[in-house]
């Protein structure tokens, strides 16, 4: 068998070991012709006739990553597909084309010295309609606090309390404004299904103060404000609580499946009825009513809570989860319509707007989405729900520009479009797939007609991410972009359900977005944080937490197998210097686990920072840390940064032959042989297969793996005579591969 270096130069054979040929080096002076070389691994650039770009300069010697925008929020993979946008951040805003800086503080407020509230439970809040002495009319910001309420004074930025609406155990939720009189919803604290309606509150633009509603056929989860088929306005309540004229008549333990009525139930209390009992000391609980009799009842306990004790007196209320009413005069001069049903009573209404474009009533379910037209048509608008249904489907729906936009309960976001009944899926978890701790629900939206906000609970921990979005075209769609403003920490436990969040433009000079939540055992107040370009002052500033950072994409200069040697990053920054404002900037190479830091840059409008020597690899990703002494009027800009690079590609070893085909040669053991035909014809196989060849060198080292060359292949015949065999030249490159 051939063997390179023993008994021939070179052999070539297939991969699998088989078809093993021997083959002689063209000889010249006494000389074969054997070498190597590396290959070109970096094609010559042409200049256009245009201005020379970054891309133009030859990446060996300079190989530029430029940025200057991240407007596109974050969840970006790499600079590739993602070019515009971020990893990941925290506390950073970069919604404007062109500029990365700090979000706005995160503001904690307090009450005023003195001001007990009787818990802390910031659960919502209201902008509402004043008129003063001179029948202007003015706006209010109140928080409701558990069951206090209070107005904020703007001269000392504190709450001021004032007086309460109802002495009971309640939260109140976002108002809605109805004409010029604001509503609350209010609900009575517990869990799931105890976290039931109780008497909403109210406050016209003349009065002082807020007034708890006495209408029994007046309790809702939820309100929104539509129009009727006249066209005039009207309030809608939905998850509704009617107080009955009956109550316990005697103590009910945690067992009994009868229960004795202040009264005869007929009128007031029917076999199917689902009811609520509680009172001011003893628990709640909802009960199916399954007969009666005289004053007698029986019933199921615990019928989506837990059995608990009450006392005698205990208020009995029917719940009405999946019932809506609507009404032109909320005042306890007013009242109600009879309830309409939207499906049945086993899956509770989790919210209720109105699609601004038609006046029609959304009403969100745990099963789906339905809808309510003035001409009292009900239909279910997504029935695909029925089989995915969650408790908590839907809870915070939201309408922001046309966009009716729905937050499912295991986590996620869709965009529900009335007009054809589509629903899109616009979730954190696809925006950002890698940054799993934004994928858990989204509690609670609101927004301006420019800015959207959204208190979303982390998918791991007690913390709550304040994030803001715009909308953007996309590869011919629109999409959601989202920015981090704040990471909100909670000490205790917390309630999903209890949260509020609210968009307030009131003031000229001022727009702040307020969040509040309720954690166990900690004494919590809402914070503020401004956004857009009003509000200049300390209040207003920049946040100077240490946890401040904004991660780019994975830049590989569309090589991610070739290394690269890293030189240096400038950076185009606005208002470095003074007040600690710098910008730290932070590597890390291939996957890296941990972050190293590069240096700072304390110095605008341009400053570069230098790689280390031998700085090398094949994918880069920076974090970019804003940063100042303390909160301030003035942040740390980026407006954009060059990163210079070079090139460092692994070369392909080429083998340039030319070998000589003839019928009686003399081979290097002294042997007499050849068959320059086959030898040609196998040749020319070769260079025309795809798959790999084994090529075994002349200097006896391990074989290696080739390919041939594309367009190598080069036959010259060196003899030919009348009954003799033809002689060759064949010229040919192998790579190894």
């Amino acid at each position: 068998m051939p063997t390179a270096g023993v008994t021939h130069d070179i052999t070539i054979e297939d991969a699998g070991g088989t078809n093993r040929r021997g083959f002689m080096l063209a000889r010249q002076n006494g000389r074969r012709g054997w070498n190597s070389q590396d290959s070109q691994t970096i094609s010559p650039r042409i200049l256009s006739m245009g201005e020379v770009t970054h891309s133009e300069l030859p990446p060996e010697l300079e190989l530029i990553w430029f940025q200057e925008d991240w407007s596109l929020g974050i969840g970006g993979i790499n600079d590739r597909l993602d070019p515009k946008r971020l990893a990941f951040s925290n506390k950073i805003d970069a919604s404007v084309p062109g500029v990365l800086k700090p979000a706005r503080e995160a503001t904690l407020t307090a009450i005023k010295s003195g001001d007990t509230p009787n818990n802390y439970r910031p659960t919502g809040f209201g902008v509402i309609p004043m008129i003063t002495a001179a029948s202007l009319i003015n706006y209010d910001l109140w928080l409701f606090l558990g069951r206090d309420v209070y107005q904020w004074d703007a001269s000392d930025d504190e709450w001021d309390i004032k007086t309460e609406p109802l002495n009971a155990d309640v939260q109140y939720r976002n108002a809605v404004i109805f004409g010029t009189t604001a509503v609350a919803p209010s609900w009575y604290v517990g869990s799931d299904i105890t976290d039931c309606a109780a008497p909403y509150i109210y406050k016209a633009a003349t009065d002082t103060n807020w007034t708890s509603s006495t209408i029994t056929a007046g309790r809702f989860k939820y309100m929104t404000v539509g129009r009727n088929s006249a066209g005039n306005e009207i309030l809608w309540g939905a998850n509704t609580i009617f107080k009955t004229a009956r109550t316990a008549g005697e103590a009910v333990d945690g067992s009994e499946t009868t229960i004795t009525l202040s009264g005869a139930a007929s009128g007031h209390i029917a076999t199917n009825d689902i009811i609520l009992m509680s009172g001011l000391t003893d628990g709640q609980e909802t009960m199916l009513v399954t007969g009666t009799s005289g004053s007698d009842i029986t019933v199921v306990r615990g019928y989506g809570s837990s059995a608990t004790t009450h006392d005698s007196g205990a208020i009995i209320s029917l719940y009405q989860p999946h019932v809506i009413k609507s009404s032109s005069d909320p005042s306890n001069t007013g009242s109600w319509s009879t309830p309409v049903e939207i499906g049945t009573d086993d899956s509770p209404i989790t919210g209720v707007v109105v699609d601004g474009d038609t006046d029609t009533i959304l009403v969100t379910k745990t099963d789906g989405i339905y809808s309510y037209t003035t001409d009292g048509q009900v239909r279910n608008l997504t029935t695909l729900f029925r089989q995915f249904g969650h408790v908590d489907n839907f809870r915070g729906v939201y309408v922001w520009n046309s966009h009716i936009l729905l937050p499912l309960g295991g986590g996620g976001l869709l965009d529900f479009n009335y007009a054809n009944a589509s629903v899109r899926d616009v979730s954190l978890s696809k925006t950002a797939p890698e940054q799993t701790g934004i994928h858990g629900p989204v509690l609670a939206m609101h927004g301006d007609p420019t800015h959207l906000f959204a208190l979303v609970k982390d998918s791991s921990t007690s913390h709550y991410y304040v994030m803001q979005a715009h909308e953007v075209e996309h590869e011919g769609s629109m999409e959601f972009r989202w920015h981090i403003l704040a990471k909100l920490g909670a000490g205790g436990t917390t309630y999903p359900s209890r949260v509020g969040i609210m968009v307030d433009t009131s003031r000229s000079d001022r727009r702040r977005l307020w969040v509040g939540y309720e954690e166990a055992s900690v004494s919590s107040m809402p914070y503020y944080i401004a956004f857009g370009d009003t509000g200049d002052d300390e209040d207003d500033g920049y946040t100077n937490d240490t946890d401040i950072y904004a991660d780019t994409v994975k830049w590989d200069a569309n090589l991610p197998r070739v290394s690269k040697r890293y030189e240096s990053i400038e950076l185009e920054t606005r208002n470095l210097g003074a007040g600690g404002r710098q910008i730290t900037v932070q590597y890390k190479l291939d996957n890296a686990d941990d972050w190293t830091t590069l240096n700072t840059a304390t110095e605008s409008p341009i400053q570069t920072l230098d790689f280390p020597l031998g700085t090398t690899g094949k994918t880069l990703e920076l974090r970019l840390i804003p940063a100042l002494t303390a909160v301030g009027t003035t942040a740390a800009e980026l407006h954009s940064f060059r990163l210079k690079a070079q090139l460092r590609p692994d070369a392909t070893k080429l083998y340039p032959l030319t070998v000589y085909l003839a019928g009686k040669q003399q081979t290097l053991n002294g042997a007499v042989s050849g068959n320059p035909k086959a030898d040609l014809k196998q040749l020319r196989l070769w260079d025309n297969a795809p798959a790999d060849l084994v090529f075994g060198t002349p200097d006896k080292q391990d074989a290696k793996s080739v390919i041939f060359m594309p367009g190598s292949l080069k036959e010259q015949e060196a003899h030919h005579e009348h009954g003799r065999v033809s002689e060759y030249y064949i010229q040919f490159t192998l790579a190894e591969v």
